[in-house]
C-alpha cells in the first residue's frame, strides 16, 4: 500500500460517500489537507495516496518524478488498487474520484477500463491536448538512450513548464501560475518534495497519458450515466485557452461520457483548491454531487 491519508466525518456522523483524490505532478498528498478536511466536515470520507515517484513513495530524492518500467500503466493500476481497497473498507457508499492536473489525466485513463467502479468524477486543472506529446515521447526516449531514464532534461522541463510560467513572470515568484495566493506558492517552492523536475521516465509517462486521454481508441468500459465535472481556472495556462478547454470536454463526451459538465472560474489559476476564494469551488462540488448523484451534504457552520 502506498503512503496514504484518510480523513473522516465528525464523530457520530454517518458517512455519505467516499472521495478519492489523485494529486498532480511534482507535489504530495499533504497539499490536499484543506479540501479533504472541508469535505469530511460535510460528511465525506476523503482519501489520498502519494503517486509513485512522489512524496513519501520514494526511497531517495533521485526517484522523484521516476515511475519505473510500468510507466503510465503503473499509475493507472495504482489507482485501481487503492480504489478497490477503499471500496472494501467502506462498502455501500457512493464513490467519487477526483483528479487534479496530471492526476486528471491518470483518472481519465483509468476510466477507459474501470468507469463502472465509480459513481462520479471531478477533474480539476485538466491539461488540454498537446499536439507535441508524440514528439515529446520520441525526444525523451532519444535522450534516455544516451543519458538514462533518470536524467532530468532542462530542455524538456522548459518545453513543458515554460509556457505556464511566461504569463506571470512580472510577479517575480516562480510557479505563480499555480495560484493567486502567494503564501501557497511560496510554501510549494520551499517544499523539497515539490517542484522537482521530472526525470525522462516521468515526462515519457506524462506524454503517454496525454496520448491515451485524447485518443478516441480504447474506451471499452463506458459508464454512460457517469456524472463528470471539468473545473478550471480562467487564468490557468494549463488549459491553454477557453476554446481548448471546451474541446477537451467535448472530446470526453464523444468518448462515451455524455453526462459531462464544465465550469471555468474567472481570475483563478491552476490550483482551484488553493485559491483565495476556494470555498466557491468546494461548494460547487457539493452541489454537483447533490444534484447529479443525489448525495445531500451535511449542513455545517463554516464561520
Amino acid at each position: 500500500m502506498r503512503p496514504h491519508t484518510i480523513t473522516y466525518p465528525p464523530d457520530g456522523v454517518e458517512p455519505i460517500g467516499v472521495i478519492e483524490f489523485v494529486h498532480g505532478m511534482c507535489e504530495t498528498r499533504n497539499r490536499y489537507a484543506t479540501p479533504m478536511e472541508y469535505f469530511s466536515r460535510h460528511g465525506y470520507i476523503c482519501a489520498i495516496a502519494d503517486m509513485r515517484g512522489h512524496g513519501e513513495n520514494i526511497l531517495t530524492t533521485d526517484d522523484l518524478g521516476y515511475f519505473g518500467e510500468e510507466g503510465y500503466k503503473g499509475l493507472v493500476n495504482d489507482v485501481q488498487e487503492y480504489t478497490m481497497y477503499l471500496k472494501r473498507e467502506f462498502p455501500n457508499l457512493p464513490f467519487i474520484l477526483l483528479g487534479h492536473s496530471m492526476g486528471s489525466l491518470v483518472v481519465r485513463t483509468y476510466l477507459k477500463k474501470y468507469s463502472q467502479e465509480v459513481d462520479a468524477v471531478i477533474l480539476s486543472g485538466s491539461p488540454s491536448e498537446n499536439s507535441l506529446a508524440a514528439a515529446g515521447k520520441f525526444l525523451a526516449k532519444f535522450l534516455a538512450f544516451f543519458r538514462g531514464w533518470h536524467y532530468r532534461s532542462p530542455f524538456i522541463e522548459n518545453m513543458v513548464n515554460g509556457p505556464f510560467e511566461k504569463p506571470f513572470l512580472k510577479e517575480g515568484i516562480v510557479n505563480s501560475w499555480l495560484s493567486t495566493d502567494k503564501f501557497i506558492v511560496e510554501e510549494y517552492n520551499k517544499d523539497p518534495l515539490c517542484g522537482v523536475p521530472f526525470t525522462l521516465n516521468g515526462y515519457y509517462c506524462l506524454f503517454s497519458l496525454m496520448e491515451q486521454v485524447y485518443s478516441k481508441l480504447g474506451w471499452t468500459n463506458k459508464n454512460k450515466q457517469l456524472p463528470v465535472m471539468f473545473m478550471s481556472g480562467g487564468d490557468d495556462p494549463c488549459r491553454k485557452s477557453d476554446k481548448d478547454f471546451k474541446k477537451a470536454v467535448t472530446h470526453f463526451k464523444h468518448c462515451g461520457f455524455p453526462n459531462t459538465f464544465s465550469k471555468l472560474y474567472p481570475g483563478m489559476r491552476h490550483e482551484l483548491f488553493n485559491e483565495l476564494n476556494n470555498e466557491e469551488v468546494y461548494y460547487d462540488i457539493l452541489k454537483f454531487l447533490e444534484i447529479k448523484v443525489g448525495i445531500e451534504p451535511l449542513e455545517v457552520d463554516e464561520d
